[in-house]
């Protein structure tokens, strides 16, 4: 069991004298009161982790929020890719009945291919 101050008081004062005991003790008491934190010195800090603690709840339903944000427009974006992709395939079509068109008219177009056509059929000699 650790001592009372009256203890320590008495088992000191034969040592060190009446007044150098009062001093050591009210030094050490001191010392004591000043390193040791108190219920008064701890209600702010509760208060201040409570708050943290709220904080942080909201900070998680925050980001779940983002979350189901972030996947709204990942399904909007996804069904714009496939829309993007639909148009793409049919200008590529377009594109390509083009070029088959320019080709036709090139070698039909051609005098020399017409000049050949010409000697193959017979018509122009």
């Amino acid at each position: 069991m650790p001592l009372s101050p009256v203890d320590l008081y008495e088992q000191l004062k034969p040592r060190l004298g009446e007044g150098e005991t009062k001093a050591l003790i009210e030094y050490v008491d001191g010392k004591i009161r000043g390193e040791v934190a108190t219920k008064e010195d701890l209600t702010p800090l509760k208060e201040d982790i409570q708050l943290l603690k709220q904080d942080i709840y909201l900070l998680k339903e925050s980001i779940q929020l983002l979350k189901q944000d972030m996947l709204l427009i990942k399904a909007d974006l996804e069904k714009q890719i496939q829309g993007l992709r639909g148009e793409f395939k049919d200008e590529t079509w377009k594109l390509r009945i083009l070029v088959i068109v320019v080709l036709i008219l090139q070698i039909v177009l051609n005098p020399k291919v017409v000049e050949l056509v010409g000697r193959i059929l017979g018509v122009v000699k």
